[in-house]
């Protein structure tokens, strides 16, 4: 048997050597091969799922745009009126597609196609019940715009005719004044009538005054009390409690009158006489006489003692 060289061990020792390092520059390809792979695969990826976000993105912005017209009918539907339950439901429903299609493992446009069919159709009909709303608050604003003009000229007309029955009440009123008419003043001495233009002021002892209350068709039938100034020839009226005299109103104040006396007037033509005692000396001079009634002058005359 043929014993193998020292030279021929090394021989193959070399070439196992040679042989192993072979082998694991074989594995380190291999593994530098797979990581590549993984790293690419990786990075594919990462560019599917950036793409999908991306898409996820873009439908989610057209479907946030279809809530966004959505909830701009149930203002303007709110605003006109109508029923909002249904589009408030609307909403929330949406709501929930929006994340039930960020999930969906089915094509994102075939569902956001079907999707988007579904809301258009309800967003259609929401518009024709908007413009139907919109008809009704039309017809309902003309129709108040009607009633209001129809409003402002009844209320023109009332006034008119407020006015029309002011300006004739004041004439009725200014009608039913009474007039006292032919004032006339005697002079009474020792019980004797003495009817002269002038008198000596120092003999009179009685005033008669006469005159007539003119007939009045408007006046009402009444007990009227008729009120008798006497003026001396310095402005002051003649007045004494104790023969019947007081104070009535005329133009915002409060006058003097000489006496007082109450007529039965029936719209007929009254002849009226008052008898007038001062208890003392009258004045030399013009006096006047004035007539009142229902708060008016109805008649002056005048008389002169020298």
């Amino acid at each position: 048997m043929v014993q193998p060289t020292k030279e021929n061990e090394n021989s193959g020792r070399r070439w196992l050597l040679m042989a192993i390092i072979i082998i694991l520059l074989l594995i380190n390809a291999i593994q530098l091969y797979l990581q590549n792979q993984n790293k690419k695969e990786i990075a594919e990826q990462a560019v599917i799922i950036s793409n999908k976000d991306a898409e996820l993105k873009i439908y989610g912005y057209k479907v946030d745009s279809i809530q966004h017209e959505l909830e701009t009918r149930y203002q303007e539907i709110a605003k006109l009126g109508g029923d909002t339950a249904t589009m408030g439901e609307l909403i929330r429903q949406l709501k929930k597609d929006k994340k039930n299609l960020a999930i969906s493992n089915a094509s994102l446009q075939k569902e956001f196609r079907s999707l988007k069919a579904k809301y258009d159709d309800i967003m259609a009909n929401n518009d024709r019940e908007i413009e139907k709303l919109r008809a009704e608050r039309d017809a309902l604003f003309n129709e108040n715009n009607a009633l209001k003009r129809k409003q402002v000229s009844m209320y023109d007309t009332l006034n008119e005719l407020k006015n029309k029955k002011e300006e004739l009440s004041k004439q009725v009123a200014q009608a039913a004044i009474l007039k006292a008419a032919n004032i006339k003043v005697t002079f009474i001495r020792k019980d004797k009538e003495i009817d002269e233009k002038e008198y000596k002021a120092k003999k009179v002892e009685k005033l008669k005054i006469s005159f007539d209350l003119l007939e009045n068709k408007v006046a009402k039938i009444e007990e009227k009390p008729v009120y008798i100034r006497v003026i001396e020839p310095d402005g002051a009226a003649l007045y004494d409690l104790s023969t019947g005299g007081g104070t009535i109103p005329f133009e915002g104040k409060d006058i003097y009158y000489t006496l007082k006396q109450d007529i039965l007037y029936d719209q007929s033509q009254k002849a009226v006489t008052v008898i007038y005692s001062k208890g003392s000396a009258y004045k030399v001079g013009k006096h006047l006489v004035e007539v009142y009634c229902e708060n008016n002058l109805i008649g002056r005359g005048s008389f002169t003692l020298r």
